[in-house]
C-alpha cells in the first residue's frame, strides 16, 4: 500500500483538482492522508466533498507546511510514502507506473521527470532529473541543490522511516529530508513527467529572504558534512582534507550565490594551509570565487606536480574563459589520476552541450 501525504493550507480553488488526480490511480491500493493545516478558506469543505474509504482526513492548527507533512508522515501506514503537493497533479498511472522502479531491493526511492505549469493549468516548461549515487548527492547538493523533482518522489518505508522534516526550515525542509535519505539509497529514475507541478504567487519557494531559502543548506555545512565531499583525500595521514573540503565547499556555495558562508569557509580554512602548495590553492581558489579566472590559472600552474582536485579547477577557469579546449584537456587528466572523480566528468558534459546538444528522444524536434 501507498500512503499518499497531502498537506493542505487555503487550497480551495486546487485541491479538488489535486485529490481527483490520487483518486484516479489505476493502482488503487493506497491511504490518502489530508492534514489540514489551519485553513481559513473553503478548503475542508472541498475535502469533505469527496467520499472515498481510502481519505483519512485531519485538522489541526497551522503549524506550516513541514509541520503538515510531518503530522502526515506520522500517520502513515504505508510499504510505500509520497508527499503530494495540495495545487499539484499526479498522471493517471503514476503510482502504477513509479513503483515498478522500486522492486530492487537496493533502491530506496523512485522519482520522475515533471511538468510545469502555470496558476490556470497552462504547460509552460519541463524540469528534468538524474539518477545520482549517494556518494555524489552532498557534492552536487552543495553546487545546485537536490537533483530531483522533489514532489514526484515515492519512498520505500524503511528509507524515511523514521526521518521527519525540519520545522524550523521554511523553504527547502523536503531538500533537507531528501539529502538524509539519498546520502544512503540509491534511487531511481523514470524519464516521463508523471507530476504536473503547479507554479504560482503563494508558492513557498517564491520566497525571496535568503537566510529563509539558504537555511537548510546551512545546517548541512558542518566539518562533519564536509566530508560527504569525496573527492577530498580522506584516508591520508599526511592529506590536509578538510582544508580542500571547505574551499571546494566555498566555491560551490559561492556559485549559489551564498557569499557570507562562501567567505566563512575560506576564513575558517586559512589556519589550516601547511605549505606554500595549500597557499597557491588557497589564491587559485578564491580567484575563483572573485571570478578573476586568469589569476586561478595563474595560481593552480604554479604547482610542479596537480593531482585530480588541482587539475579539475584549473580546468573549470578555463571553462570560465570559455577555453574549451584547454578545460577539457585538463578534465581529461583529472580522470586520468582519479578515474572515479565525477566534478570533471560533469564538466566535460557541460563542454559537450555548450557545443552542441543532441538527445536520442527526438519527438521535440517534430514540433518545433
Amino acid at each position: 500500500m501507498i500512503s499518499v501525504v497531502l498537506a493542505v493550507y487555503n487550497s480551495e480553488q486546487f485541491i479538488g483538482e489535486a485529490i481527483q488526480s490520487i483518486l484516479n490511480q489505476t493502482l488503487a491500493d493506497f491511504e490518502l492522508i489530508i492534514i489540514n493545516d489551519g485553513s481559513t478558506d473553503r478548503s475542508e469543505d472541498v475535502i469533505l466533498s469527496f467520499k472515498d474509504p481510502r481519505i483519512r482526513y485531519f485538522k489541526q492548527e497551522n503549524k506550516g507546511v513541514a509541520g503538515a507533512k510531518n503530522a502526515g508522515l506520522k500517520q502513515a501506514k504505508g510499504e510505500y510514502i509520497t508527499i503530494h503537493d495540495s495545487d499539484d497533479i499526479s498522471l493517471p498511472n503514476r503510482f502504477e507506473r513509479m513503483l515498478k522502479g522500486l522492486e530492487s531491493s537496493d533502491i530506496g526511492f523512485v522519482h520522475s521527470d515533471m511538468l510545469l505549469m502555470t496558476e490556470k493549468g497552462k504547460p509552460f516548461g519541463y524540469w528534468q532529473s538524474n539518477n545520482i549515487f549517494p556518494e555524489d548527492i552532498y557534492p552536487f547538493f552543495l553546487s545546485i541543490g537536490t537533483p530531483f523533482n522533489n514532489p514526484t518522489i515515492i519512498f520505500k518505508r524503511e528509507a524515511i522511516n523514521g526521518i521527519l522534516h525540519d520545522e524550523q526550515v521554511k523553504v527547502g525542509s523536503d531538500t533537507d529530508l531528501v539529502l538524509q535519505i539519498a546520502r544512503e539509497w540509491k534511487s531511481h529514475h523514470i524519464p516521463e513527467p508523471l507530476y504536473l507541478y503547479r507554479r504560482h504567487q503563494t508558492n513557498v519557494t517564491n520566497n525571496k529572504d535568503p537566510e529563509v531559502l539558504t537555511r537548510h543548506v546551512r545546517k548541512n555545512l558542518r566539518d562533519e558534512d564536509l566530508k560527504w565531499i569525496p573527492e577530498a583525500d580522506w584516508d591520508s595521514a599526511e592529506g590536509n582534507a578538510l582544508f580542500t573540503a571547505k574551499l571546494i565547499a566555498g566555491v560551490a556555495l559561492s556559485r549559489r550565490g551564498m557569499l557570507d558562508d562562501a567567505i566563512y569557509m575560506f576564513r575558517d580554512a586559512i589556519p589550516m594551509i601547511n605549505s606554500q602548495s595549500d597557499r597557491d590553492f588557497y589564491e587559485g581558489m578564491k580567484a575563483l570565487v572573485e571570478k578573476d579566472y586568469h589569476r586561478s590559472v595563474k595560481m593552480f600552474c604554479k604547482a610542479e606536480e596537480k593531482d585530480h582536485i588541482l587539475e579539475n579547477y584549473l580546468g573549470e577557469a578555463y571553462l570560465a574563459l570559455k577555453k574549451y579546449d584547454e578545460a577539457f584537456s585538463h578534465f581529461i587528466k583529472a580522470l586520468s589520476i582519479h578515474p572515479n572523480y565525477n566534478e570533471p566528468v560533469q564538466n566535460i558534459r557541460a563542454i559537450g552541450i555548450i557545443k552542441g546538444q543532441n538527445t536520442i528522444d527526438r519527438r521535440v524536434n517534430r514540433y518545433k
